[in-house]
Protein backbone atom coordinates (compact mmCIF):
# COMPACT_ATOMS: atom_id res chain seq x y z
CA UNK A 1 0.00 0.00 0.00
CA UNK A 2 1.11 3.06 -0.96
CA UNK A 3 0.48 6.73 0.01
CA UNK A 4 0.98 9.63 2.75
CA UNK A 5 -0.53 7.22 5.31
CA UNK A 6 0.84 4.02 4.84
CA UNK A 7 4.36 2.93 5.77
CA UNK A 8 6.00 -0.45 4.25
CA UNK A 9 2.43 -1.95 3.71
CA UNK A 10 0.96 -0.81 7.11
CA UNK A 11 -1.02 1.86 8.17
CA UNK A 12 0.67 3.81 11.26
CA UNK A 13 -0.98 3.56 13.90
CA UNK A 14 -1.29 7.93 14.50
CA UNK A 15 -3.03 7.83 11.29
CA UNK A 16 -5.55 4.94 12.00
CA UNK A 17 -6.39 6.68 15.49
CA UNK A 18 -7.20 10.14 13.40
CA UNK A 19 -8.86 8.45 10.37
CA UNK A 20 -11.51 6.65 13.00
CA UNK A 21 -11.68 9.34 15.38
CA UNK A 22 -12.29 11.64 12.39
CA UNK A 23 -15.17 9.16 11.28
CA UNK A 24 -16.73 8.32 14.58
CA UNK A 25 -16.83 12.41 15.61
CA UNK A 26 -17.76 13.33 12.08
CA UNK A 27 -20.62 10.87 11.58
CA UNK A 28 -21.99 11.08 15.42
CA UNK A 29 -22.23 14.81 14.94
CA UNK A 30 -23.88 14.78 12.03
CA UNK A 31 -26.63 12.19 13.11
CA UNK A 32 -26.86 14.24 16.36
CA UNK A 33 -26.97 17.34 14.24
CA UNK A 34 -29.54 15.79 11.79
CA UNK A 35 -31.84 14.66 14.24
CA UNK A 36 -31.52 18.52 16.84
CA UNK A 37 -32.40 20.35 13.71
CA UNK A 38 -35.58 17.89 12.90
CA UNK A 39 -36.47 18.84 16.41
CA UNK A 40 -35.42 22.65 16.53
CA UNK A 41 -37.29 22.79 13.21
CA UNK A 42 -40.37 21.21 15.19
CA UNK A 43 -39.95 23.55 17.93
CA UNK A 44 -39.19 26.49 15.82
CA UNK A 45 -42.51 25.68 13.28
CA UNK A 46 -44.73 24.90 17.06
CA UNK A 47 -43.28 28.15 18.37
CA UNK A 48 -44.30 30.09 15.38
CA UNK A 49 -47.88 29.02 15.62
CA UNK A 50 -48.34 29.60 19.01
CA UNK A 51 -46.95 32.64 19.07
CA UNK A 52 -48.70 33.25 15.63
CA UNK A 53 -51.80 32.35 17.88
CA UNK A 54 -51.42 34.36 20.76
CA UNK A 55 -51.09 37.34 18.74
CA UNK A 56 -54.17 36.65 17.29
CA UNK A 57 -55.71 35.52 20.32
CA UNK A 58 -54.70 39.43 21.74
CA UNK A 59 -55.49 41.48 18.69
CA UNK A 60 -58.90 39.57 18.63
CA UNK A 61 -59.59 40.25 22.72
CA UNK A 62 -57.74 44.06 21.69
CA UNK A 63 -60.54 44.47 18.35
CA UNK A 64 -63.51 43.67 20.90
CA UNK A 65 -62.41 46.31 23.27
CA UNK A 66 -62.14 48.93 20.33
CA UNK A 67 -65.42 47.53 19.30
CA UNK A 68 -66.91 48.13 22.83
CA UNK A 69 -65.30 51.48 23.27
CA UNK A 70 -67.34 52.64 19.99
CA UNK A 71 -70.48 51.27 20.78
CA UNK A 72 -70.24 53.01 24.37
CA UNK A 73 -69.11 56.15 22.85
CA UNK A 74 -71.45 56.14 20.09
CA UNK A 75 -74.39 55.20 22.48
CA UNK A 76 -73.17 58.10 25.27
CA UNK A 77 -73.10 60.82 22.50
CA UNK A 78 -76.58 59.96 20.90
CA UNK A 79 -78.32 59.76 24.89
CA UNK A 80 -76.27 63.19 25.08
CA UNK A 81 -78.15 64.28 22.01
CA UNK A 82 -81.53 62.75 23.12
CA UNK A 83 -81.55 64.18 26.65
CA UNK A 84 -80.36 67.88 25.80
CA UNK A 85 -82.43 67.77 22.81
CA UNK A 86 -80.23 68.94 20.58
CA UNK A 87 -80.08 69.50 16.85
CA UNK A 88 -77.15 68.06 14.73
CA UNK A 89 -78.94 68.17 10.86
CA UNK A 90 -76.82 70.70 8.92
CA UNK A 91 -74.14 71.49 11.89
CA UNK A 92 -71.58 69.07 11.19
CA UNK A 93 -69.43 70.48 13.20
CA UNK A 94 -71.45 69.82 15.88
CA UNK A 95 -71.00 66.12 14.59
CA UNK A 96 -67.89 65.99 14.56
CA UNK A 97 -66.83 67.54 17.87
CA UNK A 98 -69.31 65.24 19.61
CA UNK A 99 -68.05 62.24 18.12
CA UNK A 100 -64.15 62.65 16.30
CA UNK A 101 -62.60 64.18 19.47
CA UNK A 102 -61.18 60.75 20.46
CA UNK A 103 -60.18 59.53 17.04
CA UNK A 104 -62.46 56.64 17.50
CA UNK A 105 -63.63 57.30 13.84
CA UNK A 106 -62.69 58.63 10.53
CA UNK A 107 -65.46 60.26 9.91
CA UNK A 108 -69.24 60.77 11.39
CA UNK A 109 -72.64 60.96 9.51
CA UNK A 110 -76.60 60.56 10.77
CA UNK A 111 -78.15 58.50 8.09
CA UNK A 112 -82.03 57.79 8.29
CA UNK A 113 -83.54 54.01 7.58
CA UNK A 114 -83.26 54.26 3.62
CA UNK A 115 -79.54 54.93 4.13
CA UNK A 116 -79.76 58.90 3.19
CA UNK A 117 -77.03 60.92 4.78
CA UNK A 118 -79.00 63.89 6.93
CA UNK A 119 -75.79 65.25 8.28
CA UNK A 120 -71.95 64.18 7.74
CA UNK A 121 -68.77 65.43 8.45
CA UNK A 122 -66.02 66.54 5.29
CA UNK A 123 -63.79 63.35 6.34
CA UNK A 124 -66.64 61.28 5.04
CA UNK A 125 -66.57 61.97 1.30
CA UNK A 126 -70.30 62.20 1.30
CA UNK A 127 -72.70 65.10 1.33
CA UNK A 128 -75.94 65.50 2.53
CA UNK A 129 -78.46 63.85 0.22
CA UNK A 130 -76.32 61.16 -0.58
CA UNK A 131 -77.86 57.61 -0.36
CA UNK A 132 -76.30 54.58 0.85
CA UNK A 133 -77.25 51.17 0.14
CA UNK A 134 -79.90 50.17 3.49
CA UNK A 135 -78.57 46.55 2.66
CA UNK A 136 -74.95 47.22 3.59
CA UNK A 137 -76.04 49.18 6.98
CA UNK A 138 -78.96 47.45 8.62
CA UNK A 139 -78.41 43.63 8.67
CA UNK A 140 -82.18 41.53 8.68
CA UNK A 141 -81.54 40.46 12.41
CA UNK A 142 -79.85 42.24 14.57
CA UNK A 143 -80.26 42.46 18.46
CA UNK A 144 -81.22 46.11 19.98
CA UNK A 145 -78.17 48.49 20.40
CA UNK A 146 -75.54 49.35 18.02
CA UNK A 147 -73.83 46.84 15.64
CA UNK A 148 -71.64 47.32 12.64
CA UNK A 149 -72.37 47.60 8.74
CA UNK A 150 -70.84 45.64 5.95
CA UNK A 151 -67.73 46.60 4.07
CA UNK A 152 -68.71 49.15 1.57
CA UNK A 153 -66.67 51.64 -1.13
CA UNK A 154 -67.06 55.01 -0.12
CA UNK A 155 -66.41 58.28 -2.75
CA UNK A 156 -62.58 58.15 -2.35
CA UNK A 157 -62.18 54.52 -2.94
CA UNK A 158 -61.32 53.08 0.03
CA UNK A 159 -63.22 50.50 1.92
CA UNK A 160 -65.19 51.72 4.93
CA UNK A 161 -67.16 50.19 7.78
CA UNK A 162 -70.01 52.36 9.86
CA UNK A 163 -70.46 51.63 13.58
CA UNK A 164 -74.14 52.61 14.39
CA UNK A 165 -76.54 53.79 16.86
CA UNK A 166 -80.27 54.39 16.77
CA UNK A 167 -80.50 58.37 17.31
CA UNK A 168 -83.61 59.50 18.76
CA UNK A 169 -84.33 62.73 17.56
CA UNK A 170 -88.21 64.09 18.96
CA UNK A 171 -90.81 64.81 15.84
CA UNK A 172 -88.82 62.65 13.06
CA UNK A 173 -91.20 60.84 10.54
CA UNK A 174 -87.81 58.37 9.52
CA UNK A 175 -86.02 56.63 12.69
CA UNK A 176 -82.03 58.13 12.20
CA UNK A 177 -79.05 56.73 12.86
CA UNK A 178 -75.93 58.02 14.17
CA UNK A 179 -73.14 56.38 12.45
CA UNK A 180 -68.98 56.48 13.02
CA UNK A 181 -67.01 55.98 10.01
CA UNK A 182 -63.97 54.06 10.12
CA UNK A 183 -61.64 54.08 6.84
CA UNK A 184 -60.34 50.55 6.78
CA UNK A 185 -57.68 51.93 3.83
CA UNK A 186 -56.38 54.72 6.03
CA UNK A 187 -55.02 55.37 9.36
CA UNK A 188 -57.71 54.39 12.30
CA UNK A 189 -57.86 53.27 15.89
CA UNK A 190 -57.58 49.80 14.78
CA UNK A 191 -54.50 50.38 12.31
CA UNK A 192 -52.70 52.04 15.29
CA UNK A 193 -53.60 48.94 17.51
CA UNK A 194 -52.14 46.68 14.83
CA UNK A 195 -48.83 49.18 15.27
CA UNK A 196 -48.44 49.14 18.39
CA UNK A 197 -49.36 45.49 19.50
CA UNK A 198 -47.73 43.51 17.06
CA UNK A 199 -43.78 43.70 16.28
CA UNK A 200 -43.75 41.87 13.05
CA UNK A 201 -40.84 40.98 11.62
CA UNK A 202 -39.98 40.07 7.94
CA UNK A 203 -42.62 38.12 6.42
CA UNK A 204 -44.93 38.24 9.50
CA UNK A 205 -48.23 40.29 9.55
CA UNK A 206 -51.95 40.68 10.59
CA UNK A 207 -54.97 41.12 9.00
CA UNK A 208 -58.95 41.31 9.28
CA UNK A 209 -60.72 39.13 7.35
CA UNK A 210 -64.76 39.44 7.03
CA UNK A 211 -67.08 36.41 6.66
CA UNK A 212 -67.17 36.75 2.92
CA UNK A 213 -63.22 35.86 2.71
CA UNK A 214 -61.99 39.28 1.94
CA UNK A 215 -59.49 41.36 4.02
CA UNK A 216 -60.77 43.77 6.05
CA UNK A 217 -57.52 45.70 7.22
CA UNK A 218 -53.93 45.14 6.76
CA UNK A 219 -51.40 46.11 9.50
CA UNK A 220 -48.66 46.41 6.78
CA UNK A 221 -50.30 47.83 3.75
CA UNK A 222 -53.39 48.58 2.00
CA UNK A 223 -54.89 44.96 0.84
CA UNK A 224 -58.65 46.04 1.85
CA UNK A 225 -60.94 44.07 -0.29
CA UNK A 226 -58.54 41.42 -1.66
CA UNK A 227 -59.61 38.00 -1.31
CA UNK A 228 -57.52 35.41 0.62
CA UNK A 229 -56.20 32.38 -0.88
CA UNK A 230 -59.08 29.67 -1.00
CA UNK A 231 -57.48 27.80 2.31
CA UNK A 232 -58.81 26.14 5.21
CA UNK A 233 -59.28 29.18 6.99
CA UNK A 234 -61.37 30.94 4.24
CA UNK A 235 -63.38 27.91 3.38
CA UNK A 236 -64.17 28.16 6.64
CA UNK A 237 -65.52 31.78 6.25
CA UNK A 238 -67.10 31.14 3.26
CA UNK A 239 -69.15 27.89 4.93
CA UNK A 240 -69.84 30.13 7.68
CA UNK A 241 -68.15 27.99 10.37
CA UNK A 242 -66.07 30.84 11.68
CA UNK A 243 -67.12 33.94 10.23
CA UNK A 244 -70.86 33.70 12.01
CA UNK A 245 -70.20 33.79 16.29
CA UNK A 246 -73.93 34.70 16.70
CA UNK A 247 -76.07 37.50 16.28
CA UNK A 248 -74.39 40.72 17.33
CA UNK A 249 -75.16 41.73 20.63
CA UNK A 250 -75.98 38.32 21.52
CA UNK A 251 -73.72 35.27 23.27
CA UNK A 252 -71.52 33.87 20.44
CA UNK A 253 -71.94 29.91 20.19
CA UNK A 254 -69.27 27.41 20.79
CA UNK A 255 -67.02 27.29 17.71
CA UNK A 256 -67.76 23.96 15.52
CA UNK A 257 -64.55 22.33 14.45
CA UNK A 258 -63.46 23.30 10.77
CA UNK A 259 -63.78 21.69 7.71
CA UNK A 260 -60.95 20.44 5.61
CA UNK A 261 -58.61 22.69 4.10
CA UNK A 262 -59.39 23.68 0.39
CA UNK A 263 -55.63 24.23 -0.16
CA UNK A 264 -52.67 24.08 1.82
CA UNK A 265 -51.95 21.65 4.62
CA UNK A 266 -53.77 21.06 7.72
CA UNK A 267 -51.43 22.64 10.65
CA UNK A 268 -51.08 20.85 14.31
CA UNK A 269 -53.82 21.98 15.26
CA UNK A 270 -54.66 22.79 19.18
CA UNK A 271 -51.19 24.39 20.30
CA UNK A 272 -51.29 22.89 23.76
CA UNK A 273 -53.51 19.92 24.59
CA UNK A 274 -52.63 20.66 28.03
CA UNK A 275 -53.05 23.94 28.10
CA UNK A 276 -55.42 25.06 25.04
CA UNK A 277 -59.75 25.85 25.10
CA UNK A 278 -61.73 22.77 23.27
CA UNK A 279 -62.96 26.21 21.95
CA UNK A 280 -60.00 27.30 20.16
CA UNK A 281 -58.20 24.25 19.10
CA UNK A 282 -57.90 23.83 15.33
CA UNK A 283 -56.94 27.38 15.25
CA UNK A 284 -53.41 27.09 13.95
CA UNK A 285 -52.76 26.20 10.13
CA UNK A 286 -49.67 25.33 7.74
CA UNK A 287 -50.94 27.09 4.48
CA UNK A 288 -50.33 28.40 0.69
CA UNK A 289 -51.08 32.03 0.26
CA UNK A 290 -52.13 33.92 -2.63
CA UNK A 291 -48.44 33.33 -4.53
CA UNK A 292 -48.06 29.45 -3.56
CA UNK A 293 -45.52 30.36 -0.57
CA UNK A 294 -46.06 28.35 1.99
CA UNK A 295 -47.04 30.00 5.29
CA UNK A 296 -47.64 29.82 9.20
CA UNK A 297 -51.28 30.75 10.52
CA UNK A 298 -52.70 31.45 13.40
CA UNK A 299 -56.23 32.77 13.56
CA UNK A 300 -59.54 33.82 16.00
CA UNK A 301 -62.86 34.88 15.53
CA UNK A 302 -63.66 38.36 16.48
CA UNK A 303 -66.28 38.28 19.56
CA UNK A 304 -69.51 38.82 18.15
CA UNK A 305 -68.27 40.17 14.81
CA UNK A 306 -68.40 38.14 11.57
CA UNK A 307 -64.66 39.06 11.54
CA UNK A 308 -61.61 36.96 11.40
CA UNK A 309 -58.39 38.33 12.81
CA UNK A 310 -55.56 35.87 11.17
CA UNK A 311 -51.63 36.56 11.90
CA UNK A 312 -49.50 35.07 9.25
CA UNK A 313 -45.63 34.28 8.99
CA UNK A 314 -43.91 33.03 5.99
CA UNK A 315 -42.17 29.63 6.64
CA UNK A 316 -39.29 30.84 5.25
CA UNK A 317 -38.98 32.45 9.17
CA UNK A 318 -38.16 28.67 10.08
CA UNK A 319 -36.34 28.14 7.39
CA UNK A 320 -33.79 30.46 8.45
CA UNK A 321 -34.27 30.08 12.14
CA UNK A 322 -33.04 26.39 11.35
CA UNK A 323 -30.19 27.73 9.13
CA UNK A 324 -28.66 30.00 11.96
CA UNK A 325 -29.31 26.85 14.68
CA UNK A 326 -26.90 25.21 11.59
CA UNK A 327 -24.50 27.75 11.27
CA UNK A 328 -24.03 27.68 15.19
CA UNK A 329 -23.61 24.47 15.98
CA UNK A 330 -21.49 24.39 13.20
CA UNK A 331 -19.14 27.21 14.44
CA UNK A 332 -19.13 25.28 17.57
CA UNK A 333 -18.38 21.86 16.64
CA UNK A 334 -16.12 22.09 13.47
CA UNK A 335 -13.38 23.59 15.77
CA UNK A 336 -13.91 21.58 18.83
CA UNK A 337 -13.65 18.46 16.07
CA UNK A 338 -10.06 20.18 14.89
CA UNK A 339 -8.95 20.51 18.49
CA UNK A 340 -9.39 17.03 19.47
CA UNK A 341 -7.97 15.45 16.48
CA UNK A 342 -4.86 17.32 16.98
CA UNK A 343 -4.83 16.36 20.04
CA UNK A 344 -4.82 12.78 19.20
CA UNK A 345 -1.65 13.06 16.90
CA UNK A 346 0.30 12.65 20.51
CA UNK A 347 -1.70 11.04 22.47
CA UNK A 348 -2.29 7.68 20.08
CA UNK A 349 -0.58 5.43 21.75
CA UNK A 350 -3.02 5.73 24.45
CA UNK A 351 -6.23 6.32 22.90
CA UNK A 352 -5.82 3.65 20.34
CA UNK A 353 -7.06 0.89 22.46
CA UNK A 354 -10.78 2.35 23.22
CA UNK A 355 -11.38 3.70 20.18
CA UNK A 356 -10.16 0.40 18.25
CA UNK A 357 -12.97 -1.30 20.87
CA UNK A 358 -15.96 1.74 19.62
CA UNK A 359 -14.86 0.87 15.89
CA UNK A 360 -15.39 -2.59 16.40
CA UNK A 361 -18.52 -1.89 18.31
CA UNK A 362 -19.55 -0.03 15.38
CA UNK A 363 -18.49 -2.77 12.78
CA UNK A 364 -20.42 -4.99 15.20
CA UNK A 365 -23.99 -2.38 14.78
CA UNK A 366 -23.40 -2.13 10.79
CA UNK A 367 -23.13 -6.33 10.37
CA UNK A 368 -26.26 -6.49 12.55
CA UNK A 369 -24.43 -8.29 15.69
CA UNK A 370 -25.64 -6.91 18.73
CA UNK A 371 -22.73 -4.91 20.78
CA UNK A 372 -21.83 -5.44 24.47
CA UNK A 373 -22.17 -3.50 27.45
CA UNK A 374 -19.69 -1.61 28.73
CA UNK A 375 -17.56 -0.86 25.50
CA UNK A 376 -14.75 -1.05 27.43
CA UNK A 377 -13.69 -0.40 31.39
CA UNK A 378 -13.49 2.81 32.72
CA UNK A 379 -10.73 4.94 31.00
CA UNK A 380 -8.51 7.74 32.38
CA UNK A 381 -9.17 9.71 29.50
CA UNK A 382 -12.29 11.76 29.91
CA UNK A 383 -13.70 12.14 26.04
CA UNK A 384 -12.81 8.63 25.38
CA UNK A 385 -14.69 7.33 28.50
CA UNK A 386 -17.55 9.32 27.64
CA UNK A 387 -17.70 9.83 23.93
CA UNK A 388 -18.30 5.32 24.58
CA UNK A 389 -20.64 5.94 27.27
CA UNK A 390 -22.50 8.33 24.97
CA UNK A 391 -22.15 6.10 22.23
CA UNK A 392 -23.63 3.14 23.89
CA UNK A 393 -26.32 4.61 25.47
CA UNK A 394 -27.74 5.45 21.99
CA UNK A 395 -26.76 1.65 21.12
CA UNK A 396 -28.74 0.53 23.33
CA UNK A 397 -31.76 2.65 22.30
CA UNK A 398 -31.62 1.29 18.81
CA UNK A 399 -30.89 -2.36 20.05
CA UNK A 400 -34.08 -2.14 22.34
CA UNK A 401 -35.99 -1.01 19.87
CA UNK A 402 -34.83 -3.49 17.42
CA UNK A 403 -35.68 -5.97 20.02
CA UNK A 404 -38.92 -4.47 20.37
CA UNK A 405 -39.64 -4.67 16.55
CA UNK A 406 -38.42 -8.11 16.18
CA UNK A 407 -40.82 -9.39 18.98
CA UNK A 408 -43.47 -8.16 17.14
CA UNK A 409 -42.97 -9.47 13.98
CA UNK A 410 -42.42 -12.92 15.16
CA UNK A 411 -45.25 -13.33 17.62
CA UNK A 412 -48.59 -13.62 16.62
CA UNK A 413 -50.86 -10.62 18.12
CA UNK A 414 -53.78 -12.53 19.24
CA UNK A 415 -52.67 -15.31 21.03
CA UNK A 416 -49.24 -14.35 21.70
CA UNK A 417 -47.22 -17.44 20.20
CA UNK A 418 -45.12 -17.72 17.86
CA UNK A 419 -45.87 -16.88 14.14
CA UNK A 420 -44.51 -18.01 10.97
CA UNK A 421 -41.77 -15.67 10.76
CA UNK A 422 -40.94 -16.62 14.26
CA UNK A 423 -41.08 -20.57 12.54
CA UNK A 424 -38.68 -20.15 10.08
CA UNK A 425 -36.43 -18.36 12.70
CA UNK A 426 -36.47 -21.48 14.83
CA UNK A 427 -36.04 -23.80 12.15
CA UNK A 428 -33.05 -21.72 10.41
CA UNK A 429 -31.18 -21.93 14.16
CA UNK A 430 -31.49 -25.48 13.61
CA UNK A 431 -30.50 -26.19 10.40
CA UNK A 432 -27.82 -29.03 10.09
CA UNK A 433 -29.66 -30.53 13.65
CA UNK A 434 -29.84 -34.13 13.28
CA UNK A 435 -31.97 -34.52 16.10
CA UNK A 436 -35.07 -36.02 15.24
CA UNK A 437 -38.41 -34.04 16.32
CA UNK A 438 -42.55 -34.66 16.07
CA UNK A 439 -44.81 -32.06 14.16
CA UNK A 440 -48.22 -32.03 15.87
CA UNK A 441 -50.62 -30.00 13.28
CA UNK A 442 -54.04 -28.95 15.04
CA UNK A 443 -56.77 -27.59 13.32
CA UNK A 444 -60.55 -26.55 15.59
CA UNK A 445 -63.35 -28.17 14.41
CA UNK A 446 -66.40 -25.90 12.87
CA UNK A 447 -64.79 -23.19 13.97
CA UNK A 448 -66.54 -21.29 11.37
CA UNK A 449 -69.79 -22.31 12.89
CA UNK A 450 -68.45 -20.59 16.23
CA UNK A 451 -67.77 -17.51 14.35
CA UNK A 452 -71.07 -17.15 12.93
CA UNK A 453 -73.21 -17.86 16.43
CA UNK A 454 -71.01 -16.22 18.72
CA UNK A 455 -68.92 -13.95 16.85
CA UNK A 456 -65.53 -13.08 16.43
CA UNK A 457 -64.71 -11.81 19.57
CA UNK A 458 -65.73 -15.09 21.17
CA UNK A 459 -63.64 -16.89 17.97
CA UNK A 460 -60.74 -15.31 19.29
CA UNK A 461 -61.43 -15.46 22.59
CA UNK A 462 -61.67 -19.59 21.87
CA UNK A 463 -58.03 -19.36 20.00
CA UNK A 464 -56.52 -17.84 22.71
CA UNK A 465 -58.30 -20.67 25.24
CA UNK A 466 -56.50 -23.59 22.80
CA UNK A 467 -53.13 -21.31 22.56
CA UNK A 468 -53.10 -21.62 26.51
CA UNK A 469 -54.28 -25.47 26.90
CA UNK A 470 -51.31 -26.43 23.99
CA UNK A 471 -48.85 -24.16 25.87
CA UNK A 472 -49.52 -25.95 29.09
CA UNK A 473 -49.20 -29.14 27.45
CA UNK A 474 -46.17 -28.87 25.75
CA UNK A 475 -42.83 -28.53 27.34
CA UNK A 476 -40.49 -25.18 27.58
CA UNK A 477 -38.15 -26.63 24.96
CA UNK A 478 -41.19 -26.95 22.45
CA UNK A 479 -42.12 -25.08 19.71
CA UNK A 480 -45.82 -23.84 19.60
CA UNK A 481 -46.87 -21.62 16.73
CA UNK A 482 -50.30 -20.46 15.27
CA UNK A 483 -49.89 -20.80 11.41
CA UNK A 484 -53.02 -18.46 11.01
CA UNK A 485 -57.21 -18.81 11.38
CA UNK A 486 -57.91 -22.09 13.29
CA UNK A 487 -54.57 -24.01 12.75
CA UNK A 488 -51.61 -24.55 14.86
CA UNK A 489 -48.68 -26.27 14.84
CA UNK A 490 -46.94 -27.96 17.76
CA UNK A 491 -42.71 -29.01 17.24
CA UNK A 492 -41.69 -31.33 19.60
CA UNK A 493 -37.30 -31.80 19.45
CA UNK A 494 -36.51 -35.15 20.49
CA UNK A 495 -39.56 -36.50 20.65
CA UNK A 496 -40.42 -39.94 18.73
CA UNK A 497 -44.06 -40.59 17.23
CA UNK A 498 -45.39 -42.07 20.46
CA UNK A 499 -44.62 -39.24 22.62
CA UNK A 500 -45.71 -37.14 20.18
CA UNK A 501 -49.29 -39.01 19.89
CA UNK A 502 -49.51 -39.02 23.67
CA UNK A 503 -49.33 -35.56 23.77
CA UNK A 504 -51.40 -34.65 21.16
CA UNK A 505 -54.11 -36.99 22.54
CA UNK A 506 -53.84 -35.14 25.58
CA UNK A 507 -54.63 -31.95 24.16
CA UNK A 508 -57.64 -33.15 22.34
CA UNK A 509 -59.02 -34.98 25.84
CA UNK A 510 -58.29 -31.94 27.64
CA UNK A 511 -60.31 -29.98 24.89
CA UNK A 512 -63.65 -32.04 24.59
CA UNK A 513 -63.39 -32.47 28.56
CA UNK A 514 -63.50 -28.55 29.55
CA UNK A 515 -65.28 -25.00 28.76
CA UNK A 516 -64.79 -22.68 26.01
CA UNK A 517 -65.46 -19.23 26.22
CA UNK A 518 -68.21 -20.53 23.78
CA UNK A 519 -70.09 -21.99 26.92
CA UNK A 520 -69.13 -25.28 26.13
CA UNK A 521 -66.29 -27.61 24.86
CA UNK A 522 -64.78 -27.86 21.36
CA UNK A 523 -63.14 -30.46 19.80
CA UNK A 524 -60.25 -30.66 17.75
CA UNK A 525 -58.57 -32.77 14.83
CA UNK A 526 -54.64 -33.10 14.97
CA UNK A 527 -52.11 -34.88 12.70
CA UNK A 528 -48.81 -36.05 13.81
CA UNK A 529 -46.10 -37.05 11.79
CA UNK A 530 -42.13 -37.89 12.99
CA UNK A 531 -38.77 -36.62 11.39
CA UNK A 532 -36.36 -39.42 11.91
CA UNK A 533 -33.26 -40.04 9.82
CA UNK A 534 -35.27 -43.22 8.05
CA UNK A 535 -38.15 -40.49 7.42
CA UNK A 536 -35.65 -37.48 6.74
CA UNK A 537 -35.48 -33.93 8.17
CA UNK A 538 -37.16 -31.87 5.76
CA UNK A 539 -39.77 -29.71 7.77
CA UNK A 540 -41.70 -29.24 4.96
CA UNK A 541 -42.22 -32.72 4.08
CA UNK A 542 -42.55 -33.39 7.42
CA UNK A 543 -45.70 -31.12 7.46
CA UNK A 544 -47.26 -32.22 4.36
CA UNK A 545 -47.56 -35.94 6.34
CA UNK A 546 -48.60 -34.13 9.41
CA UNK A 547 -51.48 -32.19 7.18
CA UNK A 548 -52.51 -35.10 5.43
CA UNK A 549 -52.93 -36.85 8.72
CA UNK A 550 -54.76 -34.14 9.94
CA UNK A 551 -57.31 -33.95 6.91
CA UNK A 552 -57.29 -38.21 7.58
CA UNK A 553 -58.85 -37.25 11.21
CA UNK A 554 -61.61 -34.52 9.68
CA UNK A 555 -62.92 -37.37 7.32
CA UNK A 556 -63.01 -39.76 9.97
CA UNK A 557 -65.55 -37.68 12.09
CA UNK A 558 -63.26 -34.90 13.31
CA UNK A 559 -62.30 -34.83 16.82
CA UNK A 560 -59.34 -37.73 16.67
CA UNK A 561 -55.72 -37.66 16.79
CA UNK A 562 -54.58 -39.86 13.28
CA UNK A 563 -50.57 -40.26 13.36
CA UNK A 564 -48.85 -40.37 9.42
CA UNK A 565 -48.21 -43.60 8.29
Amino acid sequence: MTGPYAHQGRFRIQSLLVGLLAFTLIGSTVILMAVSIHRQNEMLMRTTQQKNFEAARNLATSVNTIKSLMFQQLGGTANYIAEEGLSVEGDSRRLGRLLLGSRMFNGAMVVDSEGQVSVTTPETGYLKGDQLAASDLFPKEREPGPWMSKPFIAPDGHRVILAMHQLTMPGKQKRLYLSGLIDLGGRNVFSDMFEHTIKSGPGTYAYLVDGQGEMLMNAQENRAGEAVPGDRLVAAFERGTLGQRGKQGGTPPPPPSPPPPANGKVGKGAIDGNRQDPAETSHVAILADGHGVETIVGYLPVGDLDWGLVVQSSASIVTKSKHDFLMTQLKWCVPLIAAFLLLSLWMARKLAAPFAQLTAAARAIASGDRAGYPLFDSHWNYEAHHLARAMMMAVQGLQNQADRLSQQAHTDRLTGLANRAGLEDWLKAREGDSTGYTLLVIDIDHFKTVNDKHGHKVGDETLVYLAHILQAECRETDLVCRLGGEEFIAILPGEKMKGGTDLAEKVRIRTESTVSPTGQPITVSIGVAAASPERGFDFERTFQRADEALYAAKRSGRNRTMASA
